[in-house]
This record gives C-alpha cells, sequence and structure tokens, in this order.
C-alpha cells in the first residue's frame, strides 16, 4: 500500500512539472528563510549560555533619581562589591571589574594593542572562563601578574610554555603571566583577551583611594543556590544609603545574566521591553509569516488542481477506501513534497550562510551532527508537510464517488474558491507589511544618518593619547603641521557613547533637591573649533586667557534645565572646583538618537584628556593620515596610531538597525516572491481552465488588453483588498518600533501607497508574464477539437 502511494505521488509530482516546480520553489525557499532565520535566533539566545550556574549570576545596576528623571547604569562605587559580599549572605561571590582597557603589551620589539579587564580574583569563580593553565585558585591575587588567552600565548610564545614569563604593558610596567584561559567564546558579552589584578587598577587609574561616592566601575556577584531575587533586591534598594550620606536618592539592584545581551532598555529605572530581544521576536513571527506563506501556496495550487484528482479520488472510495485512509494518502504526498523541498533548502542555506555572517559578522554553522539541530529540521519538515497538506487533504477526501464518475469533475461548492481568495489576500497583506516595514527602517537609518548632530562627523578622525605629559602640546602643534590637518584639539569622549555624568553641580539659586545629571566633558581649547561645534553666547576657550583652564562651556540643555538668565560670566561648582561660564554652546549629541540630548558640561582641562581629534581635509586623506601616523611615532615610540573615523563610530551605533533593516529587505523580497510565485500558479491554472473560452471570445473579435483585462481583475481586486488590510497593522507594529527613538522619521502616507504600489506592480508583471502570452495565442490551437 505504501509503495503505491509513493509511485501515485511520484507520477502526480512528474505529470505536472509546472505545479511541482513552483510548489517544491516556493516550499524551499519558505523553509530555507525559516531555517536560517532559527539558527540566528539560536545564536541570539545562547549568548551567555556557557557559563555554569549562569540563573545565579548578576550584574549590580544602579538606579540614580534626579527630580523626575531617573538614570540607570552599571557603574558601581568600588567599596560595594566587598561589602555585598560580607553583609549579606545570599552573596556567594563578588568581583570588581574595570569597564575595559586597551593596553599596548610586547614582549620583544614588537608591541600590539590589546583589550582586557582588570578584575577581583573571584572573577573567575563567578564566570566560566577556564584556565588551560594554572590554578584558578591563585591567580590575580599578586600585583602586577596577568592571565591571557590561548591567541596571546601563541601571539608572544609561539610554542614556549608561558607560564611564569613576563610581558610588559605600555612599555613600562612588567608582568607575570600566572595562566592561560581558553578563548572567549563569540557568544560572551564580556569580551577580553587578558585579565590583571583589579588592585593595579586601583592604583593607576584610581589613585589608590576609594570611597561610596564615585560610581567608577563594575559591579558582578553570584548568588547562592536558592536565593530569593525578589527579596534580595529589596535589601540592596536602600544599601547605599546605609553606608555614605552622598548618595541619598540611588538604589541598587541585580540584573541577571540572562538578560544582559537581549535586554539591555532601562526607562525609569526598570526594563522597559526593548532591546535584542525584540528583533528576536518579530523574525521568529517573520520566519512563521514566510513558512506560511509558502504553506499557502501548496494548498492553493493543490485545491485549485482537485479537480484532476477527482476521478481517482472516486475510484478508490468506490474500492472501499476510507476518508481517514485518503486523508493520511494525501498529507503523505504532501510531506514527500516538503521533503524534497527541504533538501532543496539546506543546499540554499549552505550557500547562502557566508554572506549571512558576513552581513551579520556572526559564525554560525549548520551542524549537521547536532542531533538536536536534525531533529529540529525534521520536526518543521514534518509540520510543514501536514500544515500544506492538511486542507487539500480535506477538499480531496470529501468528493462524493458517485458526482465524480458521472461526470468527472469535482462539485465541493463555493467554499474552496472563497478559501483559495482568501489565502490570496494573507499572502500578499503580509507581504506588504513586510515591505512597509521594510521602509519604515531604511527611512529611519537614512534618517539617523543624515540629522544634524550639533558637530560636523564628517572627515573627523580621533586616536587614543599615549604621548607623554609633556609632549601633548607639541604633538597639537606638530599635528597641526601635517599637510591636509585643518585643526587639532582634544578630549575625554567619543561623542558616541555615554561618558562621565553627575549630579554633584552646584550654581547660583539652585533649589533643594535640583540634582541634575550632567554629561561632562574635559577639552582643550581647540576643542569646539575642531569638532565644529558653534558658539551661540559668549565665546570658547582660549589661549588668550590664562584664567580659562578650568572654566566652562554649557549646551542650551543645560542652561535650560538650570534656569540660567545670562550664565556667561556666571559662577559654578563642580567636583573638580569652581570655574566661570565664558560660553553656552549649541545643543549637541552625545550618545545614539536613541537617548535625548543631555545636558552638557564643558570644561577646559587638557592634561584630562585621552583622545586627539584631528579634523583633515578630503583631497589625499590617506597621505595626511600617513604624515600624522609619522608624528605620532615620534612622540610615542612604539605605540600604533588606532585611528578611528566619526563618521563610521556613529553609524557603528546603528549597525543592528542596518543589519536588521538589510534582513528586512531579502525577507521582504522573499515573501513578495513566494506571494507571486503562488499568483503564478494560480494564473496558470486559470489560463489553462479558461483555454476555450479565450479562443471563442478572440474569434468573435475580443483585444489582447480585454482577454489581460479578463484572466487579471479577479486577482487584481483581492491584492487591492489585501493592500488595505495591511495598512492598519503595518501603521501600528511600525509606530510602535519607532518609539524606542526620541529622533525619528515622520511615519507618513508615502510609505503605503509606495508599499502598496510595489506588491501592485509586481502582482501585474506576473500575472501579465502568462496572461498576454495566453491573449497571444493562436485561437484555432486551442478550439482544434471542437
Amino acid at each position: 500500500m505504501l509503495r503505491n502511494y509513493l509511485k501515485i505521488a511520484f507520477r502526480s509530482l512528474w505529470k505536472n512539472k509546472a505545479f511541482s516546480f513552483i510548489n517544491i520553489v516556493g516550499l524551499a525557499t519558505g523553509l530555507a528563510v525559516c531555517i536560517l532565520i532559527m539558527l540566528w535566533v539560536n545564536n541570539e539566545l545562547s549568548y551567555n549560555n556557557f557559563h555554569k550556574n549562569g540563573d545565579r549570576i548578576a550584574a549590580v545596576m544602579v538606579n540614580r533619581t534626579s527630580n523626575a528623571e531617573v538614570a540607570t547604569f552599571p557603574a558601581c562605587p568600588s567599596l560595594l562589591a566587598g561589602a555585598m559580599k560580607k553583609e549579606l549572605p545570599a552573596i556567594e561571590y563578588a568581583a570588581r571589574v574595570s569597564w575595559g582597557d586597551v593596553r599596548l603589551i610586547n614582549r620583544t620589539d614588537q608591541y600590539f594593542s590589546e583589550y582586557g579587564l582588570y578584575v577581583d580574583a573571584e572573577f573567575l569563580k563567578i564566570f566560566s572562563f577556564p584556565l588551560i593553565k594554572g590554578n584558578i585558585n591563585n591567580v590575580l591575587q599578586e600585583p602586577h601578574t596577568i592571565l591571557i588567552n590561548e591567541d596571546l600565548a601563541k601571539k608572544y610564545f609561539g610554542e614556549e610554555d608561558a607560564i611564569g614569563k613576563s610581558i610588559w604593558l605600555d612599555k613600562t610596567e612588567q608582568y607575570k603571566v600566572q595562566g592561560v584561559f581558553k578563548n572567549v567564546p563569540g557568544n560572551s558579552t564580556l569580551r577580553f583577551s587578558f585579565l590583571a589584578p583589579f588592585r593595579d587598577y586601583l592604583q593607576s587609574s584610581m589613585g589608590g583611594k576609594e570611597n561610596w561616592t564615585n560610581n567608577n566601575i563594575k559591579t558582578y556577584v553570584k548568588l547562592r543556590p536558592g536565593t530569593n531575587d525578589a527579596q534580595l533586591n529589596a535589601r540592596l534598594k536602600h544599601f547605599m544609603q546605609q553606608h555614605t550620606t552622598e548618595q541619598v536618592n540611588t538604589s541598587v539592584f541585580l540584573w541577571k545574566m540572562k538578560d544582559w545581551y537581549l535586554r539591555y532598555d532601562f526607562k525609569n529605572g526598570r526594563y522597559a521591553g526593548g532591546g535584542r530581544i525584540a528583533y528576536v521576536n518579530l523574525f521568529i513571527i517573520i520566519a512563521i509569516f514566510i513558512l506560511l506563506l509558502a504553506c499557502i501556496n501548496f494548498m492553493n495550487l493543490s485545491t485549485a488542481r482537485a479537480t484532476q484528482r477527482a476521478k481517482e479520488v472516486g475510484i478508490r472510495k468506490v474500492t472501499g477506501a476510507a476518508r481517514i485512509t485518503l486523508i493520511l494518502q494525501f498529507i503523505g504526498e504532501s510531506v514527500l513534497l516538503a521533503a524534497i523541498a527541504g533538501s532543496v533548502a539546506i543546499a540554499l542555506v549552505t550557500l547562502a550562510l557566508p554572506a549571512f555572517n558576513s552581513l551579520l559578522n556572526k559564525h554560525i554553522v549548520l551542524d549537521y551532527n547536532n542531533i538536536s539541530q536534525l531533529a529540529v529540521f525534521i520536526a518543521v519538515i514534518v509540520f510543514t508537510g501536514i500544515l500544506a497538506g492538511s486542507y487539500p487533504s480535506f477538499v480531496l477526501s470529501s468528493f462524493k464517488p458517485v458526482v465524480v464518475l458521472k461526470s468527472g469533475k469535482a462539485h465541493s461548492g463555493g467554499g474552496a474558491s472563497w478559501v483559495r481568495k482568501g489565502l490570496v489576500v494573507t499572502q500578499f497583506a503580509v507581504s506588504v507589511m513586510l515591505i512597509i516595514g521594510t521602509l519604515v527602517v531604511y527611512r529611519q537609518v537614512k534618517y539617523v544618518q543624515q540629522k544634524n548632530l550639533g558637530y560636523n562627523k564628517e572627515n573627523l578622525l580621533w586616536f587614543p593619547n599615549n604621548i607623554d605629559k609633556e609632549k601633548m602640546e607639541t604633538a597639537v602643534s606638530e599635528f597641526g603641521k601635517v599637510e591636509g590637518v585643518v585643526s587639532v584639539g582634544r578630549a575625554s569622549t567619543t561623542f558616541t557613547s555615554p561618558t562621565n555624568r553627575s549630579a554633584n553641580i552646584s550654581w547660583a539659586n539652585k533649589k533643594p533637591g535640583d540634582d541634575i545629571f550632567f554629561t561632562f566633558i574635559t577639552g582643550d581649547h581647540n576643542l569646539t573649533q575642531t569638532m565644529g561645534i558653534t558658539i551661540k553666547e559668549g565665546r570658547a576657550f582660549s589661549r588668550s586667557y590664562s584664567t580659562d583652564t578650568g572654566a566652562y562651556l554649557l549646551n542650551e540643555e543645560a542652561v535650560k534645565r538650570m534656569g540660567l538668565v545670562n550664565p556667561v560670566g556666571q559662577t559654578i561648582e563642580t567636583y573638580t572646583g569652581k570655574g566661570t561660564i565664558v560660553g553656552v554652546v549649541n545643543d549637541f549629541h552625545t550618545e545614539s538618537l536613541h537617548n535625548p540630548i543631555t545636558p552638557v558640561i564643558i570644561e577646559c582641562r587638557p592634561e584630562w584628556t585621552w583622545l586627539y581629534y584631528v579634523r583633515i581635509s578630503n583631497v589625499n586623506p590617506q597621505k595626511t593620515i600617513a604624515g600624522l601616523e609619522r608624528i605620532y611615532k615620534q612622540l610615542a615610540p612604539g605605540y600604533p596610531m588606532d585611528y578611528s573615523f566619526q563618521d563610521k563610530e556613529y553609524e557603528s551605533l546603528y549597525r543592528s538597525e542596518t543589519q536588521m533593516g538589510t534582513l528586512a529587505n531579502w525577507f521582504a523580497f522573499f515573501a513578495i516572491f513566494i506571494s507571486c510565485l503562488g499568483l503564478l500558479g494560480l494564473t496558470l491554472f486559470t489560463v489553462e481552465r479558461k483555454t476555450k473560452e479565450i479562443g471563442i471570445r478572440k474569434v468573435l473579435g475580443a483585444s489582447v488588453l480585454s482577454v489581460v483585462s479578463l484572466l487579471s481583475k479577479q486577482f487584481l481586486l483581492l491584492i487591492l483588498l489585501a493592500i488595505v488590510i495591511a495598512v492598519a497593522p503595518a501603521w501600528y507594529f511600525m509606530n510602535q518600533w519607532l518609539q524606542n527613538y526620541t529622533y525619528r522619521t515622520a511615519l507618513g502616507w508615502q510609505v503605503f501607497v509606495l508599499a502598496g504600489g510595489i506588491a501592485l506592480v509586481v502582482a501585474i508583471v506576473t500575472i501579465s508574464v502568462l496572461s498576454v502570452k495566453a491573449a497571444m495565442a493562436n485561437p484555432v490551437k486551442s478550439l482544434r477539437s471542437e
């Protein structure tokens, strides 16, 4: 029996080559897209899963309230970790961690910039970064010791055993290698190539002083088994106030590791529902929709061609076949076709993965030896086959044998026709929604790229300041002499990420409790000129005024929030001391457009900067950069000039949006492609069914246009209905997505018109391919048998 069913299934596929091809291509495309998305989703959900007892690991987050504003950040006082472990029994381990440091490392005369962390010894007991060499119980406890990863061990020591040997950091500090750890996996949010003792960071970057007022390091903890998270967070809420009177508006809470990568989106002191998890959920829905579109094609074409199998069904029923037997037969044929499509889909995924990984900067692989992946794939194939074949099998098995054997036709009523029309509308409604989403993402990315940031990001590069303090002014002068250099300045921020923030500011007539969070930037006398920040009132910093060292510039937002009238000449006091406001600058962005412009204080402190900014002309920029590198090498021998262009750094803020937008483009293309395949199949069926009618019309004088109109209008009306249906949900979801941006493009009617127009034009072209051919055919051939 099974052999007979398989034989019939293959014969049916071979007999109807065009429809089989359309079905297989449609299903294969849907399955390939679904597999790619699920591989990506699996990779996204796998972040940090390699850590043992990951559900007990958390980062310590700080909420600080100022008026109605609540700022959430992972910066803690360095004393917090020790106090938590000592006073809270639920804390098993606690470790302080630096923000991440780039250090110049060498063993011989070759120098490399490496990225690492300064951590407490308990860091390795919290996280699962296993040592290949060394003992976890006695590392990172002595000063000037270091752990390096496999790559650094090979780079600096080759085949030698690195343990006990020395390397140099920044050419001045000798470090002894105590261990080698495995390279950090690609799905880790913590990335580093070396680990050094936190006490070294305490001495070099914090002057050996610790207090409860400076929130300048990260803190991670591992909880004891069975800890009640709610009770612990309640205890932590006022933990800071128990140790200092300087942070009365500050509370602490734990952010579990499972949320670090996917749910980094805090507003008003709590998770706001965004982050990468929104993209994960979105693309899971897209995968389901695209697979559903492919299944709809199969349903439509199978039910449309049901008449060709009517006699087969009638004969089987007369010879005793039960309806359930027929249902299983047709579902089996559907699963077989899905299996063939699945094989094609695997080939497509294998071909697409390199480009897919390149786009997303991932290393996703299709592991043929992974039993769980194989099981999921087989389950998807079977599910797709059952889903695609379910409705056609019930339609085909419902035919009455007496009717179909007498007439040779299936009389299933108008229900099947209405179902087919509904499925076509569904297909194109989903496609139009995807097109609208793609257009909105594209417009928002373009808006972000072209928005005036308050400074000029073009032809602007920056690089770290590894030049000795006594040579800094010389460096500014020498860089300025390089051909093609327009201006040189120094700053303490990259203008693309959060920088120092403080509410510890005093000014005249400040109201009690008016603790505004200010963004603090230190710069030199040329900073505003080099960045292209414009002065609104007063003047910029100038070397002509000796008193400018320690003077301040405020942005418009700071002046507004402080309630200052005629701010130029007034005195404010910050944590660095008192100083005079010499000017007000126009507002500019210091972070991504997800966040509003913050009140900014710029202080003239050249000695507290760590970046050089250089504006160059667009004439032969490579020659200019080579000149800068030559000067840099002379003033900081051994240090590479690792420069970055400001416009590229700014674009990197929106890498996720750009990547997701590109993916959305492709998914929208595949959705419309699958929908058009189905439309092509239905048009082909309609043309075959109306061959004689078309011939008679042409003999009676019908024009090509009237015949094309006859074949097209029923489908075009369905597509217009799909466009109307798609508008409301597309507007709602894309409007919600745009709310993630403080500064966003308008969701205008043009987007919906353009998306509908694209869908309509593509559908017309698809239908016209066969309709025009049928309309121009010789009617003699179709009427010959008459």
